[in-house]
């Protein structure tokens, strides 16, 4: 059974990227361990790939974050 405030805090994420005029959520996976969350997949620019961990930043609860997003 998955932990449901790790479903709630990638659902933030997921929603806060999704609203953002600077990303296409269909690119990005958000991966949630506790408060460890993991980007994963493709951004349009070093910038997009920086404001994409500073967005999972910003979201309460979030204890560290791996960028792996890639820019393509």
């Amino acid at each position: 059974m998955a932990d449901p405030d790790a479903e709630c805090l990638d659902d933030d994420i997921t929603h806060a990227l999704g609203h953002s005029w600077f990303f296409d959520p269909q690119t990005i996976t958000v991966r949630i361990s506790g408060g460890a969350v993991t980007l994963i997949g493709t951004v349009r620019s070093e910038r997009e790939r920086k404001m994409a961990a500073a967005a999972a930043w910003a979201e309460p609860g979030v204890t560290d974050v791996t960028n792996e997003l890639v820019v393509a």
